[in-house]
C-alpha cells in the first residue's frame, strides 16, 4: 500500500490563505478600533463644547439680569432723591414707603451717608446702629466711584445668613452722597439659590456661581454655599479643563464680577462614550464590524440627545430673559408712576386745589393697584406650580361679583363704555369669591388693553346646569394660532403697545379649572374676542349670602 505524498505546494497556500485571513482580521480590528477610538475623541470634544456652550449661555443670562436690576434701581432712585443723612425724616419716610412693597421679604435695604455710616434701613438687624460704620467690603469703592456694584459674601445688615448685596451710589447735582444696599441671604432657601439648584444634570454634577473671593452665592449643592470653593480647576481662565478626575467648565458674569462653574466627575461627564469602546475591543475578537456598528449608533444617539439638550437650554434661557425684561420694564412703570405722584402731591400739597389733589392720589391708587396685579400674577404662577395656590370656597351669587368687577373697572376708566347684561333670578355657584374676582379683573383688563375706546359687553347666563360669564371686546380680534396659545404663559395681546406680563389669562384657567369649570375664547380678526367661563351652579344656601 502506497501512501499519498505530502503536497508542499498546497500546504504553503494553506498558510498563506491563513496569513492573509489573520492580516485582513487585524487590518479590520486595527480599522474598528481607529474608528471608534476617533469616534469617542470626536464625541467627547463635542460634549466638552457643549458643555462649557450651556455654561456661558447661563452666564450671559445672569449677566442680563444684574444689568436690568442696576438700570431699573438707577431710575427709581432718581425718583427718590434720597439725601444720604444719618436719620434724615423724609430719608427714612420714602424708605418706609418702599418697605410697604417687601412684606414677606426674607432681607431688606438700607441707606448710608458718604462716609459709609448707616443712616435709615429696613428689616435691619437688632444690633445694627443708626449713624454706626458699616464695614462691608466693597461698599468704600462704590461710595467713591460712584457706580453699582455687587458686593461679595459678606455678613450683612438685614439677617443673621451670610449675604451678597447690590450697593447703588446717591447722587446729588453729580455728588455722591451716600449708597443705598440691598442685601440677599446666601441660602438654600433663597430665590437665587433655588433657581439654581434645579441644574443638576447628573449624580456627581455641580453649578454654582462664585464671587471674587471664590465664595459659593449659589449652588446645586446646598453644602458649598456661603464657603470657598477649594477647587484647582476652576482657579484659572475661562473655559474647558480636565484634571484630578474631574472636569470643570468656568464663564465669566462680568458686571458683578462673579464666575459660573461647573464641575462633575470626569467618568461620569465622559459617560457611556467609553462603554462603547470597551464593548467594542470585545467584540472585536468576535465580529470587529458589529462592534463598530454599535459604537457608531450608540454615539449618534448620544450627541442626538446632547443637542435636544443644548436646545431645551437656550430655549429655557430665551423665555427665562425675556420674562425677566417683562417683568421689569412693567414693574417700573407703575413705581415710577406711584411714587412721581405721591412726591408731587406732597411736595405741591397746599397750593393744590381739592380736585387736583383727588386726582393726583386717584392717579397714584391706580398705578398701586396696577403694580399690586402685576406682582400678584407673578406670585400667584409660582404658587400655582408649586401646587401650593389655596382657595376658600362659599356659595355665592356671580351676579354679585361680576357687577362689583365691572363697577370697579368703570371707577378706573369712567369713559369707557361697559354694557351688562345679568339674569333676574340669583346665580348661585361655589367659588373662592377673591380668586373669582381676579379672574373678572384680568378678563376686563386684558379686554380694555385689546381693544382700547371701543365697549366692551359683559354678560351673566345660566346654561345646561352651569353659569356662563362672557366678557367681548370689539378689538382686532385673534387668527386661529393666537388663539391656541391664549392661555399659554407669557403670551401677550396684539396690540400696538403690548403690555402686561403675559400671565393673566394663564391665571385665569387655572383658577377656573380648579372650580370645577371651563374657559375658552372665539374670535374673528377685525371683528373682536370673546373669553368665556362656565361655573357648575348649586343650591341656593339656606341663609342669604351676605353681599
Amino acid at each position: 500500500m502506497t501512501v499519498p505524498a505530502v503536497d508542499p505546494d498546497r500546504h504553503r497556500r494553506d498558510r498563506g490563505i491563513l496569513a492573509a485571513a489573520v492580516a485582513a482580521v487585524l487590518l479590520t480590528s486595527s480599522l474598528i478600533v481607529f474608528t471608534v477610538l476617533k469616534a469617542e475623541r470626536d464625541g467627547t470634544q463635542a460634549l466638552e463644547r457643549l458643555q462649557q456652550s450651556q455654561v456661558e449661555q447661563l452666564a450671559r443670562s445672569m449677566n442680563t439680569r444684574v444689568d436690568t436690576q442696576f438700570k431699573g434701581a438707577a431710575g427709581i432712585l432718581n425718583t427718590l432723591k434720597l439725601t444720604g443723612k444719618v436719620a434724615d425724616p423724609g430719608d427714612k419716610a420714602q424708605v418706609d414707603k418702599l418697605g410697604s412693597f417687601f412684606v414677606d421679604a426674607r432681607t431688606g435695604f438700607y441707606i448710608v451717608d458718604n462716609n459709609g455710616r448707616l443712616s435709615n434701613g429696613i428689616l435691619l438687624r437688632p444690633d445694627a446702629k443708626i449713624g454706626s460704620q458699616v464695614d462691608r467690603p466693597g461698599l468704600a469703592d462704590v461710595l467713591k466711584s460712584g457706580k453699582p456694584a455687587v458686593l461679595d459674601v459678606a455678613r450683612g445688615l438685614t439677617t443673621a445668613l451670610p449675604t451678597i448685596a447690590y450697593a447703588f451710589p446717591i447722587s446729588t447735582n453729580g455728588t455722591v452722597v451716600g449708597g443705598l444696599v440691598s442685601e440677599q441671604d446666601v441660602s438654600t432657601a433663597s430665590e437665587f439659590n433655588l433657581e439654581v439648584s434645579q441644574l443638576t444634570p447628573g449624580k456627581s454634577a455641580q453649578f454654582s456661581y462664585l464671587d471674587e473671593n471664590d465664595a459659593v452665592i449659589a449652588s446645586s449643592d446646598p453644602n458649598l454655599l456661603g464657603k470657598p470653593l477649594h477647587e484647582s480647576l476652576v482657579g484659572g481662565s475661562s473655559g474647558f479643563h480636565r484634571g484630578h478626575g474631574k472636569v470643570a467648565v468656568v464663564a465669566l458674569v462680568p458686571t458683578p464680577h462673579w464666575r459660573a462653574v461647573f464641575l462633575q466627575n470626569s467618568r461620569e461627564f465622559d459617560g457611556a462614550l467609553t462603554g462603547p469602546l470597551k464593548s467594542a475591543l470585545v467584540l472585536i475578537v468576535l465580529a470587529g464590524t458589529l462592534a463598530a456598528g454599535v459604537g457608531v449608533v450608540f454615539l449618534a444617539r448620544r450627541l442626538r440627545a446632547a443637542r435636544e439638550e443644548q436646545r431645551r437650554l437656550q430655549e429655557v434661557s430665551a423665555v427665562r430673559e425675556e420674562f425677566i425684561s417683562i417683568v421689569s420694564h412693567e414693574l417700573r412703570t407703575p413705581v415710577a408712576g406711584l411714587l412721581g405722584f405721591l412726591q408731587t402731591t406732597l411736595d405741591h400739597w397746599d397750593g393744590m386745589a381739592e380736585d387736583e389733589r383727588r386726582r393726583a392720589i386717584g392717579r397714584s391708587l391706580s398705578s398701586a393697584r396696577r403694580l399690586h396685579a402685576l406682582t400678584r400674577d407673578v406670585l400667584d404662577t409660582g404658587s400655582m406650580e408649586a401646587g401650593g395656590l389655596s382657595y376658600s370656597f362659599s356659595t355665592a351669587d356671580l351676579r354679585d361679583e361680576v357687577s362689583s368687577a365691572v363697577l370697579a373697572t368703570q371707577d378706573v376708566l369712567p369713559d369707557r363704555v361697559i354694557r351688562l347684561s345679568l339674569p333676574d333670578d340669583p346665580t348661585w355657584v361655589s367659588c373662592d369669591r377673591e380668586r373669582i374676582t381676579q379672574v373678572l379683573t384680568n378678563l376686563l383688563d386684558n379686554a380694555v388693553k385689546s381693544a382700547p375706546g371701543s365697549a366692551l359687553d359683559v354678560s351673566v347666563e345660566t346654561r345646561d346646569g352651569s353659569a356662563v360669564v362672557s366678557v367681548a371686546d370689539q378689538g382686532p380680534g385673534m387668527n386661529e394660532a393666537e388663539l391656541s396659545r391664549v392661555f399659554d404663559k407669557f403670551v401677550r395681546g396684539r396690540t400696538s403697545t403690548p403690555a402686561g406680563t403675559g400671565l393673566g389669562l394663564y391665571i385665569c384657567k387655572q383658577i377656573v379649572t380648579a372650580h370645577g369649570g371651563d374657559i375658552g375664547a372665539t374670535s374673528e380678526e377685525g371683528r373682536g374676542a370673546t373669553v368665556s367661563f362656565t361655573l357648575p351652579l348649586v343650591d341656593a344656601p339656606v341663609e342669604p349670602a351676605a353681599v
